[in-house]
């Protein structure tokens, strides 16, 4: 039982760094044909619910690397965290001004808060999951919102990580007591 736990851990591990890599990359290489666009293709109201949702999530995930006691829930966190400040430097660094950000569920930080141990990784990983679906809610609804090509393809590859965001949080969701 022991070695099907710590196979997984590493599954997850591995595949989490080789996905974040990934995205981190694909980011990069994006930046320069969405620079000249983003100013006239991000609609103010998807990049508030975004910057909202992802707001929550960053500071969520903060309050997690330090209270979380699972190290896959630890680890979920880490990623999360680094994955919204990198998207946040991203937007700057094109210059999008993005609405003064807001947590999109400040209830969920209170009751984070007043949590510890197992019911805190729990309940961090239900919102995690949560506002993943809301994201890909939202930047579905931006998809089919632009005929601009170039957003298309890129909302596109941000659909399919978020995507797998919610398949990981919800693999690790089952596996916590």
């Amino acid at each position: 039982m022991k070695n099907s736990v710590q196979e997984s851990r590493r599954n997850f591990l591995t595949t989490s760094v080789k996905g974040a890599a990934m995205v981190g990359a694909g980011a990069v290489i994006m930046a320069i044909p969405l620079k000249s666009l983003a100013h006239s293709s991000i609609d103010a109201g998807y990049l508030d619910q975004i910057a909202s949702i992802g707001t929550t999530s960053l500071e969520t995930s903060r309050l997690a690397l330090r209270a979380a006691v699972n190290p896959l829930v630890q680890l979920f966190a880490k990623f999360e965290k680094e994955e919204q400040e990198a998207v946040g430097g991203l937007l700057g660094t094109l210059g999008v001004i993005v609405p003064s950000p807001h947590p999109a569920d400040p209830d969920v930080l209170r009751t984070l808060r007043g949590l510890n141990g197992p019911a805190f990784d729990k309940t961090y990983m239900v919102a995690q999951v949560k506002g993943h679906h809301r994201l890909k809610d939202v930047v579905g609804a931006y998809f089919q919102s632009t005929d601009n090509a170039y957003i298309k393809h890129v909302v596109n590859l941000a659909l399919a990580t978020i995507g797998e965001h919610i398949e990981r949080g919800e693999m690790l969701l089952r596996q916590l007591p």
